[in-house]
């Protein structure tokens, strides 16, 4: 949310004249930031699964080898 409001605010001052280039790259930052995190919130893999008594969960990551 506060990287939507410095977007704004940014942009704002920018088309206003004020400021420079100053704000011309926070806009972009702040932008490219959020663009970025939106991104990795689509990425992520969740799973839930519900254990039942006595059961255990053995989680594992291995890096599949590029060919």
């Amino acid at each position: 949310m506060l990287l939507r409001i410095l977007e704004i605010v940014a942009r704002r001052r920018r088309l206003k004249g004020g400021g420079g280039p100053i704000w011309a790259a926070a806009a972009l930052g702040a932008y490219l930031l959020r663009f970025h995190q939106r991104r990795e919130a689509r990425q992520a893999v969740s799973l839930r699964e519900e254990l039942q008594p006595g059961e255990s969960l053995l989680i594992t990551h291995l890096s599949q080898p590029k060919g």
